[in-house]
């Protein structure tokens, strides 16, 4: 009996350790190609760069390569809710100086090999963002690619 009961602690604390060394394990994308620079195809899309846990875009809207952004760069804090092969999706909170207060958005970026497109002559796959307001108003339009 005093076995059994031996056995369940150690199995109870290997679970336990399991759950709590997990939990502190950071996030990672299933595509590695969402590590790689977002180059903007579209006139509103800007340089992005994506992690599990944010966004971080060009606020010059003029994309030059091997730009040092002068302008700067805006980093929204996400979370990620979506991590599939062919899309992930963030949400993220950032401070809007437009209204002058929190935003949240939900950003679906979508990855698809570039088989028919005249971008295809400089990008292997284009990436197009499905943006979600607060109010769940839907704006998409964004594209990019990755070389």
């Amino acid at each position: 009996m005093k076995k059994l009961a031996l056995i369940c602690s150690l199995i109870a604390l290997m679970t336990t350790s399991c759950a709590l060394f997990n939990q502190n394990k950071e996030e990672k994308f299933v595509n590695p190609l969402f590590y790689n620079p977002l180059i903007p195809i579209s006139s509103i899309a800007r340089e992005t760069y994506l992690s599990p846990n944010n966004l971080k875009f060009s606020n010059s809207p003029v994309y030059k390569k091997d730009d040092n952004h002068k302008d700067g760069w805006t980093t929204q804090t996400c979370v990620l809710l979506e991590n599939k092969q062919d899309y992930i999706v963030l949400k993220c909170s950032f401070y809007n100086p437009v209204i002058q207060k929190m935003q949240t958005n939900i950003n679906k970026f979508q990855i698809s090999e570039c088989s028919d497109s005249a971008y295809c002559i400089s990008y292997h796959w284009l990436v197009e963002l499905i943006e979600y307001d607060e109010n769940n108003f839907r704006r998409s339009g964004e594209m990019y690619g990755i070389e």
